[in-house]
């Protein structure tokens, strides 16, 4: 699994610094971020070419779908709504990363200070980092797949009347949609790490707690005072280390929810109206009877395929967040086993103390673009939410005669289609 995962990883980076997205070379044998000016100028040329490309894309693939004989209202405000979002998250992905580049850079640096200096003297249990391997390959993978799956399913929606021009506007158009979903690859990677590296903390927390409760049962013998105050000291040493490399742990993870906050709005505003249009073309597909597994049974398998992996994704994706967050939130209840133990030596007593009062002061919280906090509850309802407007929607295609104007108006297997292929999701990172 490791050999599997340094390769997807290597292929990955390596197509990131030919779209442009990443500003350096990663070493991956001595694990250093390396900048060329080559690499800086390439990725100012390909984010110019990529701009400036936009409205060429956008133009054509609007042009393209105004040619069929029929087009419903609805349908034509998904198309353009969906288009225009992506086209603008796009421009904002490419700027805003842009901007940031050298505290991303800063951010890759200091996370491997941290790893060479504190969390090298441990080891990974090979359960975790399995675990760790496997998210972050299928998190690429399913990204991939869903990208190449809208491709294919554009290319046979119009694959009777498709000309060259329109081809490479299609093919343009799932390259550059293609950036938001390596940006999120990014923030994934990192956010994955600091549940790694978290979890190691956490890990070493009860260790520590473990060994006070063994020191107490000393405290009273009168042999042991010498050993009992060595290791009350060794305790308060290691436990004033925990807390440094804590709060270093948890600035990092701020910084790098920071970084890419603005993307935190793609969500809000693509979730819904992506999963809306990919449920109500299933569904009008299959209510219509103008599309059946019969005729087109492979793009059908493929259509289902792609909206299970989507909606797996998302759930994973609001799991992270949460997952992260846990982490933090975790040290508290480490720490109350403390408090069930009788008086110990005062250097350990402060140690604790000041511990327990940096999370206090500095508890971990993230927001959504500082509109309202996240938590488990705001993730559940954002997931259910979307679930629930799916479901409405079904009702309404099921219970609405397909013919009135206002609703989307299936007349052809290219209309139907067309919605899959719109549907391709914006992953983008909460705030």
């Amino acid at each position: 699994m490791h050999r599997v995962t340094y390769w997807v990883l290597l292929i990955h980076h390596y197509y990131m610094l030919a779209v442009g997205i990443v500003r350096f070379r990663y070493d991956f044998v001595a694990d250093k971020p390396h900048t060329t000016t080559f690499i800086t100028y390439y990725s100012v040329v390909a984010n110019v070419l990529t701009i400036c490309s936009l409205p060429w894309i956008y133009h054509t693939s609007f042009n393209v779908f105004l040619q069929h004989d029929r087009i419903g209202k609805l349908a034509l405000y998904i198309f353009v709504g969906s288009r225009t979002l992506r086209v603008l998250a796009v421009v904002i992905a490419i700027v805003h990363n842009w901007l940031r580049r050298e505290e991303l850079l800063t951010v890759i640096r200091e996370f491997n200070f941290l790893r060479w200096t504190f969390f090298s003297r441990f080891t990974v249990a090979a359960p975790a980092q399995r675990h760790f391997e496997i998210k972050i390959v299928r998190n690429i993978l399913s990204g991939l797949m869903i990208d190449v799956s809208g491709f294919i399913m554009i290319l046979f929606a119009y694959s009777e009347q498709a000309s060259s021009e329109f081809i490479l506007s299609s093919i343009m158009f799932t390259f550059v949609s293609n950036i938001l979903y390596l940006v999120i690859n990014q923030y994934y990677f990192a956010l994955r790490t600091v549940i790694l590296f978290g979890n190691l903390m956490n890990q070493q927390l009860t260790d520590i707690m473990k060994f006070t409760e063994h020191v107490a049962s000393l405290q009273h013998k009168h042999r042991n005072h010498v050993q009992f105050k060595a290791r009350c000291r060794l305790l308060s040493q290691e436990l004033d280390e925990l807390s440094v490399v804590y709060w270093q742990l948890q600035t990092l993870a701020e910084r790098i929810t920071d970084i890419f906050k603005w993307q935190g709005l793609g969500v809000l505003t693509n979730m819904y109206i992506f999963n809306v249009s990919l449920i109500y073309t299933v569904v009008s597909m299959l209510w219509t009877g103008e599309f059946t597994v019969s005729h087109y049974d492979w793009v059908a398998v493929l259509m289902a395929t792609t909206s299970v992996v989507y909606l797996l994704d998302v759930r994973e994706f609001l799991g992270l967040q949460l997952e992260h967050m846990d982490i933090f939130n975790l040290k508290f209840l480490h720490l109350e086993t403390y408090s069930s133990l009788p008086p110990l030596d005062k250097a350990l007593e402060r140690s604790v103390e000041r511990f327990h009062m940096q999370l206090s002061i500095n508890k971990y919280e993230m927001s959504l673009l500082g509109l309202f906090k996240f938590n488990g509850e705001v993730g559940f309802s954002m997931f259910a939410s979307m679930l629930l407007t799916m479901s409405v929607d079904v009702i309404k295609v099921a219970s609405t005669p397909f013919l009135e104007t206002d609703m989307l108006y299936m007349s052809s297997k290219d209309d139907t289609l067309l919605f899959i292929s719109i549907s391709v999701r914006l992953r983008f990172p909460t705030e």
